[in-house]
């Protein structure tokens, strides 16, 4: 049976999405200094950096493929300039003039120079394969960016112009900050369930602490360096009933904090209070003198503040409450939320402690809060349609938690970007019939969405055939929410639709194979391994239901849909419920070759050269 929201939860829906579409009617301003006319495009501001006098912003618009040079106090954009393909992270040095900002699908950063109100692009060096985060020492020589697809925090030498070092870190390095006095770097490591401290000065990871911690989103440092902040989701492995969600068991989001000098662990800060959680947290700042702490929820439209000063906060050591600590619940100004409509991402305090800036991914705005009253003060257009596209709307829902059963989570909250986050979930979309199978259930890796309009039937059994109705079933089971209306549901798959591969890093430089990935594709299509039988046609399936051996006593459904193989370079882990962690665990512990053709085993070079074949699709 369907659950019908209360009234008071379709108000609180209905608030968010006015607010989200309020945000998206702002019009663009054409900035003095800034030649080219006005775009149409949505700016999609994902991450800011502040001078460090306060007096000016750099905003990095991810739909634009720009920075925009913002004079907070004015309360407008004075210059703004193309930089690359989908901006991701941005820092700007101690003497304001000089900035880095980095392109998620552009695999490059592009160095700015600012003077007069103006910027431009003086430089530009390939780093790698999605890159995200970026930090520039105190001395502004060195820049430090964080390179998810290859696992690795680049050094960039500023001067030169060229990379000056390479350190492998944990799974898909995103956020990254340096301390004060330049000796140390933080990296949150997104699918890594780790935070990285690197010594700057002998160019070593120092240490890798694991943490209770998924999708690790901004990272940031104490005033006194002591102390290094990450924003995070925790995946608790309970089926998404409407019980598990709202204890905080299916999932939860933290305030997560490492000791730097390795002298404690890490410890946690619950951020949800049952019956009114906090989807999609993804910024983090602290206050110069370290009392006050913003998180950015970006699925519910906030920023929540935490006050720290005579009274600790309820900081759990190596672990953390599946809720916000009741304490923080009294009223008495230690815990606070501000709502700001659209989805505020990356976090700046200016130098007067009180003052907050926030990057407004859906708003296409940089929003100003006073911490000290709590209030949204000013909203700064950065510019945009003056309606949003059917896309556009579906993007909003797809980010927005409240959509969900208490509004624990959203969409992108296990799909991040449209991607995976590389975790699995017991949906209850696959159903299970063997409930003495109590420690595995039917938990399955979360699938790309990338291209995933082409690739029908859907869910890991392939028993969905519409993709209008799997978005219906994953609101209504997986969120365990409102039922979502017609319209609703054209707007996501006309997102759906946007979602798309970024190149593949895999490839020559042409774009051709190389000569190990040519021989592989001779074994890919070979009776041997017969990969191309199920993995065939221009996306890689052939959107057909197979058995091959993965098959489970609990299982609903007869056979499996074999995924795309798009892209699977960076879909770890593999197979349905990410048992193999590698492409050669899943080809030879998983799903061998041999066991599913029955014509003899690969040799060690047949081996090879197929998974560097799969790794260039």
């Amino acid at each position: 049976m369907r659950m019908i929201p209360s009234k008071a939860s379709r108000l609180m829906t209905g608030l968010a999405l006015s607010a989200v579409l309020a945000l998206f009617a702002l019009a663009r301003p054409n900035p003095s200094g800034a030649g080219d006319p006005p775009t149409e495009k949505n700016p999609s501001p994902i991450a800011l950096a502040l001078a460090a006098d306060g007096s000016r912003l750099l905003v990095a618009n991810q739909g634009t493929g720009t920075v925009a040079l913002v004079d907070p106090a004015a309360g407008k954009v004075v210059a703004e300039v193309a930089t690359g393909d989908r901006p991701a992270g941005v820092a700007i040095d101690n003497s304001g003039k000089r900035a880095v900002v980095t392109h998620w699908f552009g695999y490059d950063v592009a160095i700015l120079e600012i003077a007069n109100d103006a910027i431009k692009v003086v430089g530009r060096v390939e780093v790698g394969p999605e890159p995200r985060g970026v930090a520039i020492s105190p001395d502004g020589t060195t820049a430090f960016v964080a390179v998810g697809a290859s696992n690795e925090v680049v050094r960039l030498d500023l001067d030169a112009r060229k990379v000056s070092g390479r350190l492998t870190v944990g799974r898909e390095p995103r956020g990254v900050a340096i301390t004060p006095d330049g000796a140390r770097l933080v990296v949150g490591n997104a699918r890594g369930k780790s935070v990285s401290v690197v010594s700057v000065g002998s160019w070593a990871v120092e240490r890798e602490v694991p943490i209770e911690g998924d999708n690790l989103r901004q990272v940031a440092v104490s005033a006194d360096g002591k102390t290094g902040y990450v924003v995070n989701m925790r995946n608790r492995g309970f089926a998404t009933t409407r019980n598990n969600i709202d204890i905080g068991w299916v999932l939860g989001q933290r305030l997560t904090k490492v000791s730097l000098d390795g002298s404690a662990g890490y410890a946690t800060l619950s951020l949800d209070p049952e019956g009114k959680a906090a989807g999609d947290v993804h910024g983090i700042a602290i206050s110069q003198d370290g009392k006050t702490l913003a998180v950015s929820s970006g699925g519910t439209h906030e920023v929540l503040l935490f006050r720290e000063d005579a009274t600790p906060l309820p900081w759990r050591a190596n672990g953390s409450r599946d809720l916000i600590a009741p304490e923080l619940l009294r009223n008495d100004g230690r815990f606070r939320r501000v709502p700001l409509g659209g989805r505020p991402t990356e976090l700046a305090y200016a130098p007067d402690g009180k003052t907050l800036y926030i990057a407004n991914y859906l708003g296409d705005s940089v929003q100003v809060v006073d911490t000290e009253s709590a209030t949204l003060t000013k909203t700064i257009a950065l510019g945009g349609p003056s309606e949003p596209s059917l896309a556009r709307k579906g993007e909003a829902l797809f980010h927005d938690a409240t959509r969900s059963f208490n509004q624990w989570y959203s969409c992108n909250t296990c799909h991040s970007d449209g991607h995976t986050n590389g975790l699995d979930f017991d949906t209850m979309n696959d159903g299970w019939q063997d409930f003495s199978l109590t420690h595995k259930r039917s938990r399955k890796k979360v699938p790309t969405l990338r291209g995933v309009a082409k690739t029908g039937p859907w869910t890991w059994h392939g028993w969905q055939t519409s993709l209008s109705d799997a978005v219906v079933e994953s609101f209504t089971k997986s969120m365990q929410g409102p039922r979502p209306t017609s319209e609703d549901v054209t707007a996501v798959v006309a997102f759906l639709e946007t979602l798309e591969f970024p190149r593949n890093p895999h490839r020559e430089r042409d774009g051709s194979l190389s000569a190990s990935a040519r021989r592989g594709e001779a074994v890919f299509r070979s009776p041997k391994a017969a990969c191309s039988s199920c993995h065939g046609g221009a996306e890689f399936t052939d959107g057909k239901i197979h058995q091959v051996g993965l098959e489970d006593r609990g299982d609903v459904y007869s056979g499996y849909n074999p995924p795309s193989l798009k892209g699977i370079y960076d879909k770890d882990p593999y197979l349905h419920d990410g048992r193999a962690r590698t492409l050669r665990d899943a080809l030879t512990k998983g799903h061998v070759p041999e066991e599913v053709t029955g014509l003899g085993s690969l040799s060690d070079g047949e081996l090879d050269d197929l998974i560097a074949y799969l790794k260039s699709l």
